[in-house]
């Protein structure tokens, strides 16, 4: 049995040992990370910070900015190591809990600072489109309008919804509410004009954040975005049958459990309605018709008993012809599919017993169900696809309608163009002064160094972070900067989408049969030739010591491919030609054992999905 003396040493040294290593029971890592050349802007690799499910890097704009950019891991992730099939290398250096707070927020508040900036700009080029009477400008239109439609005949279903809640704003406001809101509103619009906006609004830094003025434009767009709010409550104007559905699988049936659940957050959500429609938040005109919206779409599915959805696309979602849908029909295929399990986990979750809907879940299955159905229907009606742009609430915007244009004398007008675009052309020249993108000087990897070299910090590999395009000549190139990192960094390779392909081949099958099969674009059974993709016939990112070899059969398919693109002009507007071109540039480097052409995969799953 120990002593007194002996179990007290022990603790007391227990305690020391506890002291000595607790900032490293506490480390946390954040990762610098080097991706691999690929084509067009990325021939010189990229970099990023990555602090957990936060990603942070650097990218070069239209007009020659270059700024920081916020992803999640998991998208930054699929953009770069799926889609565009390019190879990780991660170096892991450990913080203390302190030091890491510390970056992480320099990073953020830096992110947030200059994403102000460029809400400022949009706001003066906003300003300048409605004094230009540009109604079919990107910015000039009003958000979730376009969900509703003032020709359609109401349906029965709509009418009562709407009858109830007018009967719930009379009792709560007033009769006469929505007719005297919408005369005080367009009193408020006919007394609105441009004014001058503070300094403080129009000097930048890179430092300190710049105030957003609540511009004449903004207020203009606001209050008629919640006079036509107003209008369609009371005029019972119905949903765009554009812009709902219901599937037709019998998993959307619902059950009278479920369906007395809907009705139950119909309820919450009308009541929301109600605050909205009187509330003090200058925007709440779009917030209320995605509101209003699915209260109508709830109605629906109630009488029905099958789930009647949104269309939650974005306006500007990519979308791709029926042509090279049917190329990669078999991945949509698998992506409604995967979509469809989802979505039976998420309906399952959402009507437990007692459980209350709330719109965040609810907005997260009729997301992940446009996706399913856009899948479905058009693959059934050999149509285009939408391939991404659900959100969680719907929001179809209708450009400005000409008759709602400002009533401005023409003195009024002119002196607000002059003054916008002076402020357009000084806020165009500061950004250009703080961010000017330089391919030496002002990148990828010297920004990030840069950002970092601002933070006060007493941490010692921060510092020498901080200074790394300071250690060499080709420090300031990504591959160049990974490359002279600490050997203090725990690094490690994260494979491309076709590398893990690969290695999962190379397990189960014959290594002989799968580098014959792989290693073209003819018969490789993992990739499919796109138009993102310059010509190639060989991949050259497995064999460094056949690259060379590789890259001259590349060339030579590359020249043959211009010199019958040069025939082909009349037929095709030079496109194989084009890509012929392109074929050349990108297999000289093959010869001198660089590679820069891996092939990108298109319509990928998600792999959260």
């Amino acid at each position: 049995m120990l002593s007194k003396q002996t179990m007290t040493f022990f603790c007391l040294l227990s305690t020391a040992i506890g002291f000595l290593f607790s900032s490293a029971l506490h480390a946390k890592a954040f990762d610098y990370i080097y991706i691999t050349a690929s084509e067009g802007n990325a021939s010189g690799g990229h970099t990023a910070l990555r602090f957990d499910d936060e990603t942070y890097h650097f990218q070069h704009y239209d007009g020659g900015i270059i700024r920081l950019v916020k992803d999640t891991s998991t998208d930054f992730d699929f953009q770069y190591r799926y889609l565009e099939n390019r190879t990780f290398y991660q170096a892991a250096l450990d913080l203390n809990d302190s030091d890491y707070e510390q970056l992480l927020n320099h990073f953020s508040l830096r992110f947030l600072l200059q994403k102000q900036q460029d809400d400022i700009r949009k706001e003066i080029n906003l300003n300048i489109a409605l004094l230009n009477n540009q109604t079919q400008h990107s910015q000039l239109n009003i958000k979730g309008a376009g969900l509703f439609s003032i020709k359609a005949v109401p349906r029965k279903t709509e009418s009562l919804t709407n009858d109830q809640l007018q009967q719930q704003i009379n009792r709560k406001y007033g009769a006469d509410f929505l007719t005297q809101r919408i005369v005080q509103l367009k009193s408020e619009v006919n007394t609105l004009h441009p004014e001058p906006w503070p300094k403080n609004s129009l000097q930048l830094s890179e430092v300190t954040f710049s105030p957003i003025p609540y511009s004449f434009a903004s207020r203009y767009l606001d209050n008629i975005s919640k006079i036509l709010l107003l209008e369609t409550i009371k005029n019972n104007y119905t949903l765009n049958p554009q812009y709902y559905f219901s599937p037709e699988q019998s998993l959307f049936t619902l059950s009278q459990a479920e369906i007395a659940q809907l009705k139950s957050f119909q309820l919450v959500l009308s009541n929301h309605l109600l605050t909205l429609i009187n509330s003090q938040r200058p925007d709440w005109g779009n917030a209320a018709f995605s509101l209003y919206a699915r209260i109508i779409s709830l109605s629906l599915s109630i009488e029905s008993g099958k789930f009647v959805f949104l269309d939650t696309f974005r306006d500007s979602s990519p979308v791709i012809d029926y042509t090279e849908v049917a190329r990669y029909e078999t991945k949509f295929l698998a992506q409604k599919n995967k979509a469809l399990a989802r979505i039976v986990q998420l309906k399952a979750a959402l009507f437990t017993e007692q459980h209350i809907i709330t719109e965040k879940a609810y907005g997260q299955l009729e997301m992940l169900s446009n996706y399913y159905y856009e899948r479905e229907h058009d693959l059934q009606n050999k149509q285009g696809i939408r391939i991404s742009g659900e959100q969680l609430l719907a929001s179809k915007s209708i450009s400005l309608p000409e008759t709602l244009l400002p009533k401005l004398t023409d003195q009024k007008i002119a002196e607000g163009l002059a003054r916008f675009e002076a402020y357009q052309q000084s806020i165009e020249q500061q950004l250009h002064a703080l961010y000017g993108y330089n391919l030496f000087t002002r990148n990828c990897v010297t920004e990030i160094t840069h950002t970092i070299s601002h933070l006060p910090t007493n941490n010692q590999q921060i510092k020498e972070l901080s200074q790394l395009t300071d250690k060499n000549i080709i420090s300031f190139i990504p591959f160049g900067s990974f490359r002279n990192l600490s050997d203090d960094y725990t690094k490690q390779a994260l494979p491309s989408f076709r590398h893990q392909q690969l290695a999962a081949m190379y397990r189960e099958e014959n290594s002989a049969i799968v580098f014959l099969r792989e290693f073209n674009t003819l018969s490789a059974t993992d990739y499919k030739f796109n138009d993102q993709d310059a010509a190639f016939l060989i991949f050259t990112d497995d064999n460094i010591l056949m690259r060379p070899i590789f890259g001259s059969i590349n060339l030579v398919a590359a020249t043959i491919m211009s010199l019958y693109g040069s025939f082909s002009l009349a037929f095709d507007s030079g496109k194989a030609l084009k890509d012929g071109t392109m074929g050349i540039l990108m297999s000289l480097p093959e010869l001198a054992f660089f590679n820069i052409r891996k092939g990108s995969y298109k319509h990928l799953s998600f792999p959260a999905n």
